[in-house]
């Protein structure tokens, strides 16, 4: 029969619209079309085939099969199929399919997966079909079908027909992240996020975030918020999500957090999917664990307990009767003003299932160890947990009430009528107070359930210095008091023999030996604490002091047990015992000077540095490592003297990056000695022992760097401190500890966070600022240290010799500042160099003084100083070499304040460099600089995006022709200000070839040129060589170069702008001129006469300057009248011959007249102004071949102040900020229709 008469086909038809949505539609079907469990006919594929459970898994054979193109069940008991696929993309989706049973009366249920099991969405009974629109949870990556039966017994002929599976699922483009499940040991658990559904129009963004489930951020896994994914728009892109996980050490279940999609740039982008992360734990139950050491305390330190049960009565009364809730306050008080070192909760249960999780104070505490042990069958839980944070927070720990719950005891079944119901707790509490006398506290832990067995707890490690206060304690679980047999504990010492430990209920010792009695006992207070109700848990402190006699230095507590079944779980033994101890610290903020101890530096405590114990002959007796304070403790040591040493080499900072740093190695600023009982601050020894030396590794006393001197004699040696510091160079070496080398390395690994270096007597280093705190010795050293080697008695050299480099800055906030060795050692070096004082500019801005420095540095192969860090700064040194620079930027950005570069300290010449600085990449700031005697160019500048020189003098740079002041090959936004130039061999400023953008104002460039030979053909001289656009040459005095002034060359360039410059008495050593427009490419051509057009080419476009026709004063006004291009800017001038500083015929080269140069600006008029008094234009043609058809300028203004009758004046013309040479020298008249010179002119018709 064919199928459409069998079955009743549904088709669906629907419609999705989503506004500015990217939507479509997909099918997963299967028509079982192929006797084959992975038919796919659908538009897209199911996620696998479908999976029988207790069947053959053939699709032909067994009770489930297909047959006749459909899915036959027959008598399907216990059976069932599936199949999954992934709707993870869908926004709705739908279900049908058709069904028809041909024999029986038993059902099917059709049940989709909601994420945690499977949900019935159908029953399938008869003949019909299936519609059903699939829930938000059951439209997942693990969306899954699955038939089952809903009816039992089915006969062997009952069958259902199954066809057309259908899933019609609308789909956008869709974010689906996996879940994962790591062990909390695993580190970091990575999602995969995948785009699904349909592509994209464009690529986009997802942010996402984590949130807690059952694990809680911060103690299970790290949280992430602001996450971003990129996605490429396509489907089956994938972007993974990395969450650091903890490992801890508490026991828990299973515990879940979520990665959640909280927006993305693509609103037609489903982001609804979350995915689920899984951290399972890793700790271990311990099981039948015989007691260790768990923990030593050595200081002024005492402890004190408490303990509680949940049984009510004894096993004389009902064994079985308990409670939910227990409290207790301590059996001996806390000193006021004690300090918590450590509380740890103790507790214990009967029970198949362990629960290690109780309530402790109001707060769920989890077990951090836990423990198992079993009788008869039977099982017994004991935990530990640190609760130091909680006893810590208390109004008063001495005197509160302790309250504990939340323990689930079996008391049923056998442990009720083999009388071993258990459920107690206990709480120990350690604490140090400088009241308390010296004492060694051990503190052994474990769960060890015997029966008929011995054991022994050794103290050893101390020197009894008294017995006042000695005591011990035993905390056992499940001791009856009904059952005594061999039951003892002894306390052993080698000076008083074996005594037994009684007073806890009936347990005297002579009527019965029974300390595992279920009591609470202490008799170390007064009144003793007798409780005799403690059922199940005993906890009893006894005093043993009369057991002690001073010099003892073992003592052994042994635990004998008998029929009685007793848990033995901590044991503590406390002796007074001489101690020595202190913090090893870090002084953050030392900014020089004498070292500061851990109050005045505002320490912070150094965890984990070894401490080293040595005996009077140099013997390694004992070694230590601080904890988290920074605190060391030495105990039991005989009388004697001892020394304490640091290892330097195990400091670390407590900045950013300082845990992690294996170079990082710090100088001592301070350390004591304990002598007489006293203990006696050191804080000289900035640098150590030794400032030049470098401290050795662990087990060597000899040239070790941090050591204190202890006398000890039957007493507690405290505050025995050291202090370090991470920025303080103490010597001149190359490299090592206290060196310039390692204060870089420290620098470019540490962070700046929290760092703020007290002033000194110069300045005060800003927040965050890593400044170097020079304290090298000089002879005389205030601290009494020995001089260092290289000190000149003015200053410090620091040499690298060959193959020696310093590390390259890379970290931000370097600051390399020689004014800390001046506030320290004084200004050793007095007196300046260079012409610090002088006028620059036309603005006379004075330059700052070049005072010497106190630090020189020194590279023979060069570029001792290279920077790739951000906001680095050098200052207050002499830093040179022979070759390469003195100073390289290769990125970041950094600067230069107050050094000597290309000299040593003393400002003469020492070495044989190329580039005092070298400029690659990054931005720069070279400011109050003496920058002198480098061979190829005080500055040269390669590249990058900012560089500012400014208030510098940067003088007699270059040995050969070529050589130049300030070289620019490259780079964008260079300014060049208030700088004294002088003296180059070559160029004063050269931008041979850059594309240009260059800013020079208030500079003074004189006397470029020295060296006088030629460079590619040309007598490199002037005082400024300038290429490419845009750059602007302003207020700048520009005299006495052995060439031009300026030379404007480099081709066909425009926008330069030069503007109010004083230049003049240029052409020292051959005649030429202010302004150079040179089109031919070299360093200067002469004069560019003016021709006829606008479209000139060469460098600034060979823009024409103006022809002044007549110069005149009529009254009180200047009169000028000539030729310019139009709406061109003029500067008029007195030139340097008016001035006196040149003589006629210097610049007239050849020539009917001299052209510039223009020494003192007049004043400025614009052609075409309103101001201009003459709209016509005509041509002119003068006797030097000037020529021009251009507009007429008549200007009528105020006369200047520094002008008279008979100057000499000049002037520029500037259109589009390209300016032209000087122009034809006039001369101021009075009133009078003359020239100055034999000029032809033709008035335009118009």
């Amino acid at each position: 029969m064919p199928k459409s008469r069998i079955f009743s086909k549904l088709i669906l038809l629907g419609a999705f619209f989503m506004t500015l949505s990217v939507v479509g539609q997909v099918t997963y079907s299967d028509t079982f079309s192929s006797v084959s469990y992975g038919n796919n006919d659908g538009s897209n594929s199911f996620s696998g085939n479908w999976v029988e459970t207790n069947e053959t898994t053939s699709p032909s054979g067994g009770r489930i099969l297909i047959n006749s193109n459909q899915l036959r069940f027959q008598n399907m008991d216990n059976r069932s199929i599936a199949r999954s696929l992934d709707l993870s993309a869908a926004v709705s989706a739908t279900l049908t399919l058709d069904f028809n049973r041909t024999n029986g009366n038993e059902s099917i249920l059709v049940q989709l997966w909601d994420g945690s099991s499977y949900n019935t969405v159908a029953t399938l009974a008869g003949s019909g079909s299936v519609n059903y629109n699939l829930a938000a949870n059951e439209m997942s990556a693990a969306s899954s079908i699955r038939f089952i039966t809903g009816s039992g017994n089915w006969g062997s002929s009952e069958t259902i027909f199954v066809d057309n599976v259908l899933f019609t699922a609308i789909v956008s483009p869709a974010i689906s992240i996996d879940d994962v499940t790591v062990d909390e040991a695993a580190g970091t658990a990575t999602f995969t996020a995948t785009h699904v559904g349909l592509n994209a129009a464009g690529p986009f963004t997802v942010n996402y975030q984590t949130a807690d489930i059952t694990a809680t951020a911060g103690s299970d896994y790290t949280a992430i918020l602001g996450g971003v994914l990129n996605f490429n728009g396509t489907v089956g892109d994938t972007e993974q999500i990395t969450v650091s996980i903890t490992d801890d050490a508490i026991f828990e279940a299973s515990e879940t957090y979520s990665i959640q999609l909280t927006g993305t740039s693509d609103p037609s982008v489903d982001i609804s999917n979350t995915g689920t992360g899984t951290i399972t734990d890793n700790e271990v139950v311990l099981g039948n664990t015989p007691l260790t050491l768990f923990r030593e305390f050595d200081g002024y330190m005492d402890y004190t307990s408490t303990a509680g049960t949940l049984r009510t009565q004894p096993n004389t009364g009902n064994p079985c009767a308990i409670t939910t809730a227990s409290s207790n306050t301590l059996s001996a008080p806390i000193p006021a003003g004690a300090t918590i070192e450590a509380a740890y909760l103790y507790w214990s249960h009967s029970g198949a299932n362990m629960d290690s999780q109780v309530t402790f104070e109001g707060n769920t505490v989890d077990g951090n160890v836990a423990y198992t042990t079993s009788i008869l069958g039977l099982s017994f839980y004991g935990f530990f947990s640190d609760v130091t944070s909680i006893v810590q927070g208390l109004p008063n720990p001495s005197t509160n009430v302790y309250d504990f719950s939340g323990l689930t005891i079996d008391n049923t079944g056998n442990y009720c009528s083999y009388n071993v119901v258990l459920g107690g707790w206990a709480l120990m509490i350690f604490y140090s107070d400088t009241s308390l006398p010296a004492s060694t506290i051990n503190l052994y832990q474990g769960f060890d359930g015997n029966q008929n067995s011995s054991s022994t707890f050794s103290l050893s490690g101390f020197y009894a210095i008294g017995s006042a206060g000695s005591k011990t304690t035993a905390l056992s679980w499940e001791g009856d008091q009904t059952l005594a047999n061999n039951e003892s504990l002894q306390f052993t010492t080698p000076l008083s023999g074996t005594n037994l430990l009684v007073g806890d209920g009936d347990n005297d010792g002579i009527t019965a030996n029974n300390p595992f009695n279920s009591t609470h006992f202490d008799n170390t207070v007064l009144p003793n604490v007798n409780n005799t109700a403690s059922h199940g848990v005993d906890l009893d402190t006894y005093d043993v002091s009369a057991f002690i006699l001073p010099g003892e230095t073992s003592a052994t507590t042994q635990v004998n047990v008998g029929q009685d079944y007793v848990i033995m779980n901590a044991v503590v033994l406390k002796v007074p015992s001489n101690l020595i101890t202190g913090r090893v610290f870090e002084d953050v903020n030392y900014g020089g000077g004498a070292g500061r101890n851990y109050v005045a530096a505002s320490g912070v405590g150094v965890s984990g540095a070894t401490v080293e114990l040595y005996d009077s002959v140099g013997t390694l007796v004992d070694t230590q490592t601080t904890d988290a304070s920074g605190i060391y403790v030495f105990a039991g040591m005989v009388n004697g003297t001892y020394s304490v040493r640091v290892v330097n080499e195990t400091v670390t900072s407590s900045r950013p990056g300082g845990a992690g740093c294996g170079d990082c190695f710090p100088i001592q600023t301070f350390r004591t000695d304990y002598i007489a009982s006293t203990i006696i601050e050191r804080p000289n020894e900035v640098g150590g022992a030794d400032p030049t030396a470098t401290d050795p590794g662990t087990g060597v006393l000899a040239g070790a760097q941090s050591v204190g001197s202890v006398t000890i004699a039957n007493e507690g040696a405290a505050g025995l401190d050291f202090g370090f510091n991470f920025n303080t160079i103490v010597n001149t070496n190359i490299d090592g500890q206290g060196s310039l080398e390692q204060f870089i390395i420290n620098s470019n690994e540490l962070g700046e966070t929290g760092l703020d270096i007290v002033a000194n007597a110069i300045f005060d280093p800003g927040s965050g600022e890593d400044t170097s705190i020079f304290m090298i010795p000089p002879t005389g050293d205030a601290l009494g240290r020995t001089a260092d080697v290289n000190y000149t008695g003015s200053y410090f050299t620091i040499t690298l010799t060959a193959g020696d480099q310093f590390s390259k800055i890379t970290g931000d906030n370097t600051h390399i500042d020689g004014r800390t060795q001046t506030a320290y050692s004084g200004d050793t070096n007095s007196g300046t160099a260079g012409a610090g004082g002088t006028n620059v500019g036309v603005g006379a801005i004075a330059l700052p003084n070049f005072e010497r420095p106190e630090i020189q540095i020194y590279e023979r192969e060069g570029d001792p100083i290279t920077i790739e860090g951000n906001n680095f700064v050098l200052s207050n040194t002499a830093v040179y070499s022979d070759a390469r620079s003195a100073v390289l930027v290769d990125g970041g950005t950094a600067s230069l304040y107050s050094n000597f570069i290309g000299v040593g300290a003393d400002g003469l010449a020492t070495a044989n460099l190329d580039h005092g600085i070298e400029i690659k990449d990054g931005t720069m700031l070279i400011d109050g600089n003496y920058i002198t005697l480098n061979k190829d160019a005080g500055i040269l500048v390669d590249g990058g995006t900012t560089t500012i020189i400014q208030d510098n003098h940067i003088t007699t740079n270059g040995d050969s022709p070529c050589d130049d002041n300030i070289q620019i090959f490259n780079g964008s936004g260079i300014t060049i200000q208030r700088n004294l130039i002088e003296a180059a061999t070559g160029l004063g400023i050269d931008s041979d070839g850059i594309s240009g953008n260059l800013t020079i104002t208030e500079n003074t460039i004189t006397t470029s040129g020295q060296d006088g030979g030629t460079c590619g053909g040309d007598i490199e001289n002037a005082g400024i060589r300038l290429h490419g656009d845009n750059s602007s040459i302003t207020n700048n005095i520009i005299t006495a170069n052995g060439g031009a002034g300026i030379v404007v060359a480099g081709g066909n360039t425009s926008g330069n702008l030069i503007s109010q410059n004083s230049i003049y008495a240029n052409g020292t050593t051959v005649d030429a001129l202010g302004i150079d427009i040179d089109n031919s490419n070299g360093i200067g051509d002469g004069v560019t006469l003016n021709e006829n057009g606008y479209t000139d080419n060469g460098p600034n476009g060979s823009l024409n300057f103006p022809i002044i026709t007549a110069a005149y004063m009529s009254g009180s006004n200047l009169v000028i009248k000539g030729w310019a291009r139009p709406g061109a800017t003029i500067e008029v001038f007195l030139t340097d011959i008016n001035e006196g500083t040149a003589t006629a015929g210097d610049n007239q080269l050849g020539f009917s007249t001299d052209y510039g140069e223009g020494q003192t600006y007049l004043g400025t008029v614009v052609e075409g102004s309103g101001a201009d008094l003459d709209a016509g234009s005509s041509s002119y043609t003068d006797v030097d071949g000037n020529t021009d058809n251009t507009n007429r300028f008549h200007f009528s203004f105020a006369i200047p102040p520094m002008a008279t009758m008979g100057d000499f004046i000049t002037a520029t013309a500037t259109l589009g900020n390209s300016t032209s040479e000087f122009s034809p020298m006039s001369i101021l008249k009075v009133q009078t229709v003359i020239t100055n010179r034999k000029i032809t002119y033709r008035v335009n018709q118009n």
